[in-house]
């Protein structure tokens, strides 16, 4: 007779909240979207020189701070 597992996907969330578990978040950005992101803005940078490059991500930070 085959053995079935139960996996913690399969509890709804009342048990979980009552074990004392949390769900995993799960991420629609994942590593490689992040990584094929990185690589556009950088081909859009690549006319510049080291020094413009640092001020331009310079300032994209401090305005993305905002």
């Amino acid at each position: 007779m085959p053995v079935t597992r139960l996996s913690v996907d399969d509890l709804p969330p009342d048990q979980l909240k009552k074990l004392g578990l949390k769900v995993a978040r799960k991420h629609g950005f994942t590593k490689e979207t992040v990584r094929s992101w990185s690589l556009r803005v950088l081909a859009e940078l690549a006319g510049l020189t080291q020094d413009q490059r640092r001020r331009v991500l310079d300032h994209a930070l401090k305005v993305n701070r905002l």
